[in-house]
C-alpha cells in the first residue's frame, strides 16, 4: 500500500495510513490493521478523520 488504504488524521495531522482503524474510547486507544495498538494523543483530540488514500 503505497499511498491507498485509509489516512487518519487527529486535529488535521497525519498520524496513520492503513488499511483497516479502530477505536476504542472506553480505553482510549485506536488499532490499525489488527496488529497495533496505540493511546491517543495526550494532548487532546479536537477533530478525527478518515480519508482515502490516492494511489
Amino acid at each position: 500500500m503505497s499511498k491507498g488504504g485509509w489516512i487518519v488524521k487527529f486535529n488535521d495531522v497525519e498520524v496513520e495510513r492503513c488499511y483497516k482503524v479502530s477505536f476504542d474510547y472506553d480505553t482510549w486507544e485506536y488499532t490499525v490493521n489488527n496488529q497495533v495498538t496505540k493511546k491517543f494523543p495526550a494532548s487532546g483530540i479536537s477533530t478525527i478523520k478518515i480519508e482515502i488514500g490516492e494511489d
